[in-house]
């Protein structure tokens, strides 16, 4: 399979847009014909100026038959707007102290310290479905087994099977084992593709590729390239301009 793994997002829609025009150019020019999957890893809200946009853009991706992952970020988005699984006012402080004021401006909200939890009604009926599908009635992962690849935002315990990770390992952990220099192999014998912890470049190592290259933060928004399981080039574009 060919597999194009964007790492996190981060409300940069304009980096988004001008990934995608890269990868469908890449296609085109090397892979024409062939099936292929953008894996988005999640993180697509806060911190950057056009959360809103970037969940337009995620939605046409999983309507075209495309593997869209939640992050943390998300999460924190979901649980605050619902307060489902934690108390609705500390879900809500949860997030507003992680991005949540640039998502609620995107939507055109004008939130203040007092008063964001009354700036929720702003985000659509559709993107809060989006956000409970992707967190509530499917995978937070995508695992191939014939390319030997597993998709997921945050990372895996590596001593750990599949079926023994909770939410919180998927979506939140940065487990030493996993992110050190000489990362324990995981268990499940799968190569992990993840986001979640940004870099100054891609992160690739013998068990694990990380592709957080810090597009919110001044840096660059990346796609690892995959085909049939190994990694072969790396694609970016600027991300969000940072002033002097």
């Amino acid at each position: 399979m060919l597999y194009y793994a964007v790492g996190d997002v981060h409300g940069c829609a304009d980096a988004l847009e001008a990934l995608l025009g890269r990868i469908e150019e890449h296609r085109r020019a090397h892979h024409d014909g062939r099936a292929h999957h953008i894996v988005m890893l999640g993180d697509f809200v806060d911190r950057g100026p056009d959360s809103a946009r970037v969940l337009d853009l995620c939605m046409a991706l999983d309507q075209g038959g495309h593997i869209v992952l939640p992050g943390n970020h998300d999460q924190m988005m979901h649980e605050a707007l619902t307060g489902r699984l934690r108390t609705g006012r500390r879900a809500a402080a949860h997030w507003w102290a992680n991005g949540a004021r640039a998502t609620l401006e995107s939507y055109g909200a004008a939130p203040t310290d007092d008063d964001y939890r009354d700036c929720f009604t702003c985000v659509p009926q559709a993107h809060r479905a989006f956000l409970k599908t992707l967190l509530e009635d499917r995978p937070i992962f995508h695992r191939d087994d014939d390319d030997g690849l597993f998709f997921v935002h945050a990372g895996v315990r590596p001593e750990k099977a599949l079926a023994e990770h909770s939410v919180e390992d998927l979506l939140w952990s940065r487990e030493p084992a996993f992110y050190g220099d000489a990362p324990v192999p995981w268990v499940e014998g799968l190569r992990v593709v993840h986001a979640h912890t940004p870099g100054d470049g891609p992160e690739i190592r013998a068990g694990r590729v990380g592709l957080d290259t810090g597009a919110v933060y001044g840096g660059r928004l990346t796609a690892g390239v995959f085909l049939d399981g190994a990694l072969v080039e790396t694609l970016n574009v600027p991300g969000l301009e940072r002033p002097a």
